[in-house]
């Protein structure tokens, strides 16, 4: 980030001083002896580029030359303005040169002093030069330089003892630092990336660009990890139409013997391959007609998660189930066309028996959708839906599922439309044709080669949308009762598919070893439309006279018949007032006579003290009466001190499993031009390695700077703790 603040102080000058041509001026004092003009007195030149004046001025005829003489001030557009001693202007050659002058830029809020600088067509020179971006007496950092050369042609920029300082104490000098300037897509060094870790030694990572075309680009990616290994990714990027982009990514690293074997990795070598591919037109080449269609292809190939891990120095933990897939659609205003493909690589089980064998697929899954319509009368409404679903994998159960969902109904406004009311038949269908799906009866294992369900129901929706203005508040209020009650049902789908292949290798068959069984993976219709019930869902909010959100409350019940007893009722209620806002959401299960989910939070932000606390405790329950409970804490709080300072703490802690999962504390100071933090933090994450699932716990001292508008600058030092566990 520090190439753009430099850039731009070389750029500055050249802006501000190029093209100039058909140069008028105007002076109270004009003279001339021979070919020398010499004006004084409010002299004032102009162009369509600029406009400058200075107290006095000189113009050679024959060389075509201006000088300008004491306070020269000079303006380019809205935001650009210089002022020097001294300014010669050759308008033949357009040469340009400056003593003692001082550029800004308003709108950057950028500055740049120096006792010498020369601008041409092909090139811009400045001597003893300071840019900063802070207050211009007293600047919290600048960066001067003895010399600096800008090639306009080129557009690379050299500097030449740039130091870098803070108020006046230098806290870096490079005896040469050059770069491009160019913003434009071009081929070179990006920005590399360095870090340490007492893990895996210094980390270096040094991105080469390619882009010598406009339809494409390569990158180059190689890196080193002292203690690890060396790797090289490489990621192609193209645009093969207007409407269309996608890469192609690629990578290998090396482990060193010492590294795998310490660490119990899987491989020595981790690669894959990544391909990309969005585009918004496909076969509308081929035929005419008012519709959309997308298509979208991500794949993934890899020999296991380290692949991923080792793509950039941030560290990033990613799941050990890899996704690739494959969307199109084609749809217009009434109709909706769609498939899609999943595949994926569960790389926890790369190297055990299987392998990624009895890994499920989908592919691939149709759908087609008929949007919500009328028919024959404007209140007779329908839609329609069908699916099929392929399921495969090598070694278990496959399947094939056809689904089909028809909603038939009547809408009606009552009331003059305060309410409206809409009443439908639907009917769901499923027909699923099962491969190598194996249950136990209780006596023998058996074969199952189809499951067929119809669930036919009635429904009933009433709902309300009103607001009302009354003389110290505003007041709105929805509310729907959503009613449903079950026609013709037939039909199930098993729960519970047998994993054969276990009994086939000599696993004994035992109901209470869940390791022998699977859930069975075929979509099936949710108990909502099974049973007869009814749904009150309502949301209200107050403003206060001057629009200001004041309370939102909503609640949430459902009572089943069939059972004659109430679902879980949801209550969420927010309150703000001024600086604080407090927010609950709770939900109790009749079925269970228990709290299912707490959250309870409370935030205050002022002008000088900002603070949160969370507090979350969910119960699942499992059978009716075994359980998990996750109750963990979350908190934060700043404080704005004196002289632009700021401190701040956070934490994470598990309640139920009593420890600290995260803490963290530090020090802000900020100024326009500048701000750094300074952090300690321990936190304790879980990480996915071709090991295993790793439990990491990490502390470290993180140190952060922002200089305007170089951007920021980390360094961070880190102790890094595993504790490992196999899968």
């Amino acid at each position: 980030m520090r190439i753009r603040l430099l850039a731009f102080a070389g750029l500055l000058c050249g802006e501000l001083l190029a093209n100039i041509e058909n140069v008028e001026f105007l002076a109270s004092d004009v003279q001339k002896d021979g070919d020398i003009i010499s004006a004084s007195g409010n002299v004032l030149l102009y162009s369509q580029n600029y406009l400058a004046s200075a107290d006095s001025a000189k113009y050679d005829q024959k060389s075509n030359i201006i000088e300008l003489f004491g306070n020269v001030n000079l303006m380019r557009g809205e935001y650009e303005a210089s002022r020097s001693e001294y300014a010669r202007i050759n308008l033949t050659t357009n040469e340009m040169s400056f003593d003692r002058s001082f550029a800004i830029d308003k709108k950057k809020e950028i500055w740049l002093q120096s006792n010498e600088s020369c601008s041409s067509d092909e090139m811009l020179s400045v001597k003893n030069a300071i840019v900063s971006s802070c207050n211009v007496s007293d600047p919290d950092w600048h960066i001067g330089f003895s010399s600096g050369e800008l090639n306009k042609q080129s557009k690379f920029l050299h500097l030449y003892n740039p130091v870098f300082y803070v108020k006046n104490t230098p806290v870096m000098y490079l005896p040469y630092f050059g770069f491009s300037t160019d913003k434009t897509r071009r081929t070179g060094l990006l920005t590399p990336q360095l870090s340490y870790s007492g893990d895996e030694g210094l980390v270096y990572l040094q991105p080469i660009y390619v882009a010598e075309y406009n339809e494409w680009d390569l990158e180059f990616d190689p890196q080193i990890r002292t203690n690890r290994g060396v790797g090289l990714y490489s990621t192609f990027r193209f645009a093969d139409s207007p409407y269309s982009n996608g890469y192609i990514r690629s990578g290998i690293f090396n482990e060193r013997s010492e590294y795998k074997n310490r660490e119990n990795l899987k491989n020595k070598q981790h690669r894959g391959i990544e391909l990309g591919y969005d585009r918004d037109r496909l076969i509308s080449y081929l035929i005419d007609g008012d519709f959309k269609e997308g298509l979208w292809l991500e794949f993934v190939n890899l020999n296991d998660i380290d692949y991923l891990n080792l793509r950039g120095r941030d560290g990033s933990s990613h799941a050990s189930l890899v996704e690739s897939r494959l969307n199109y659609f084609i749809a217009t205003d009434n109709h909706y066309l769609g498939t899609y493909a999943k595949y994926y690589i569960d790389t926890a089980k790369i190297g055990t028996k299987y392998g990624n064998d009895d890994t499920l697929q989908e592919l691939p899954k149709v759908q087609y959708h008929s949007f919500f319509n009328t028919f024959i009368v404007p209140n007779l409404t329908y839609s329609f839906d069908v699916k099929y679903h392929n399921y495969t994998r090598e070694i278990g159960a496959s399947a094939n599922q056809y689904e089909i969902d028809i909603p038939l109904g009547l809408q009606f406004g009552l009331f003059d439309d305060y309410v409206n009311l809409y009443i439908s038949e639907n009917l769901y269908a499923s027909h699923v044709d099962y491969n190598r799906a194996k249950y136990y009866d209780g006596n023998d294992f058996y074969n199952n080669h189809y499951d067929d369900i119809i669930n036919h129901y009635h429904r009933i929706l009433l709902e309300n949308d009103m607001s009302r203005a009354f003389s110290s508040f505003y007041h709105t209020i929805n509310f729907k009762f959503d009613y449903i009650k079950p026609g013709y049902n037939n039909g199930d789908i098993n729960e519970k598919l047998l994993k054969y292949y276990m009994i086939k290798d000599g696993a004994t068959y035992d109901p209470n070893n869940l390791a022998l069984f699977e859930d069975n993976f075929i979509d099936r219709v949710s108990n909502s439309f099974t049973t007869e019930r009814i749904t009150f869902d309502g949301t209200q909010f107050f403003y206060d006279v001057n629009g200001q959100k004041v309370l939102r409350h909503s609640v949430k019940e459902s009572y089943d018949f069939d059972r004659d007893e109430f679902e879980s009722f949801e209550n969420r209620i927010n309150l703000y007032y001024g600086n604080f806002d407090f927010g609950n959401k709770i939900e109790y299960s009749h079925l269970d006579h228990d709290i299912a989910k707490i959250q309870t939070g409370i935030s205050y932000s002022g002008t000088k003290i900002a603070t949160r606390i969370w507090h979350t405790y969910d119960k699942n329950f499992y059978d009716g009466d075994a359980y998990d409970k996750e109750s963990y804490l979350s908190g934060n709080a700043s404080l704005k001190l004196p002289y632009n300072y700021e401190i701040f703490a956070g934490v994470d802690y598990d309640l139920q499993r009593d420890y600290t999962k995260m803490w963290q504390g530090g020090i802000h100071y900020k100024r326009k031009c500048w701000d750094y933090s300074l952090i300690y933090k321990e936190d304790i994450e879980p990480k996915n390695t071709s090991a295993g699932l790793e439990s990491k716990k990490s502390q470290g001292v993180y140190l952060y700077f922002s200089f305007y508008p170089l951007g920021d600058v980390g360094y961070d030092f880190s102790i890094e703790q595993d504790n490992k566990a196999t899968n």
